[in-house]
Order: structure tokens, then C-alpha cells, then sequence
């Protein structure tokens, strides 16, 4: 059974040739990780406690290698774990920058189509809840083209109509697009 003071005078031996170890494997990484790696090990050891031997100057070979073993074990699974985020976060970046590219309405022709046809339904949608003439007014100015006084020459009413008419219907569909 290892005691208490034996195993302080392991740690206290061993533990900078363990961390020395771990951030030579572990080279790129947050020297954190190595004192981590090398605390994990040593906790290993104290909890197999009753099955260890050293001699009373804390010295065992058997253990140092077994300790030295476990570090590169420990290092060599973070390492895997860090590689494999990498790969994760590269092909996100990558996934990302094809979004950028090929799924913008701006730049992609199609979604931009999608986009539109969604927009027209919905303007279409909240056109049906202008009143009539407004509706039409609105019609004949933004979708037709037509110049206030011409649709007031199709409609027969006055310039100052067709006016307010274009101002109430942009109101209501301002309001009804809001979270468009």
C-alpha cells in the first residue's frame, strides 16, 4: 500500500519529467492540457494506491513507466479529440463560404426566384385586403407603370385622389409586410 508522504515524494520527483513529456506530445497545444494530462495520470496512480509499491524515497520504475505510458496515452487521445474538432470545424467554415457563395438571393438566381415568388404572394395577399379603388390606383401606378395623371385620366378622379389612394395602399401594405 502506498502512504501519503511516499507518494508526495513521487509527485514531487516525477512530476516535472511527466509534464515536460506531456507538452512535448501535446507541443501546439494550451499548456494547460499537459498539466491536466499529467494530473489525470497521477490521480490514476493514488487511486490505485493499494496495489503500488515504492520505496520510502517515493522511487519506482515500474510506476514512472506506467506514468509515462498513460501521459502519452492521455496526450495521444486529446490530440485525437482536437484533430477531430478541426475536421469538424473546418468543414463547417467550409459549408459556411459554400453558403455565402451559392445560397444568397443576390448571387443564386434560383433562391432569388423562390425569393421573389414568396414576396409576390405575400404583396399579392395583402393587396386583396386594400379597399377596391385603392387596390387599383396602386395597381395601375407600381405595377402598370402609369403616371398619376394618366391613371387619373383612366380612372376619372383627380391627381390629389390617385395621391392619397398610392398613400393609404402603401400604409396598409407597410403595416400587413412588416415582417416580411
Amino acid at each position: 500500500m502506498l502512504e501519503r508522504e511516499t507518494f508526495n515524494k513521487f509527485c514531487t520527483a516525477g512530476y516535472p519529467g511527466l509534464l515536460a513529456y506531456a507538452q512535448l506530445c501535446l507541443r501546439n497545444a494550451d499548456e494547460a492540457w499537459a498539466e491536466d494530462v499529467v494530473q489525470d495520470v497521477l490521480y490514476s496512480v493514488w487511486k490505485r494506491r493499494l496495489f503500488i509499491s515504492l520505496d520510502s524515497e517515493g522511487r519506482g520504475e515500474k510506476v514512472y513507466a506506467y506514468c509515462i505510458r498513460s501521459v502519452f496515452n492521455r496526450c495521444m487521445d486529446y490530440l485525437g479529440r482536437r484533430k477531430t474538432v478541426k475536421v469538424f470545424e473546418a468543414e463547417e467554415k467550409a459549408f459556411i463560404e459554400t453558403a455565402q457563395k451559392y445560397y444568397d438571393p443576390d448571387r443564386n438566381p434560383v433562391i432569388r426566384h423562390i425569393f421573389d415568388q414568396d414576396l409576390r404572394q405575400a404583396l399579392d395577399s395583402s393587396m386583396e385586403t386594400l379597399p377596391d379603388r385603392s387596390r387599383d390606383v396602386f395597381r395601375l401606378s407600381y405595377l402598370d407603370g402609369l403616371t398619376h395623371a394618366e391613371i387619373a385620366a383612366k380612372l376619372g378622379i383627380s391627381e390629389r385622389t390617385v395621391d392619397w389612394h398610392i398613400y393609404t395602399a402603401l400604409q396598409s401594405l407597410r403595416s400587413s409586410l412588416s415582417g416580411i
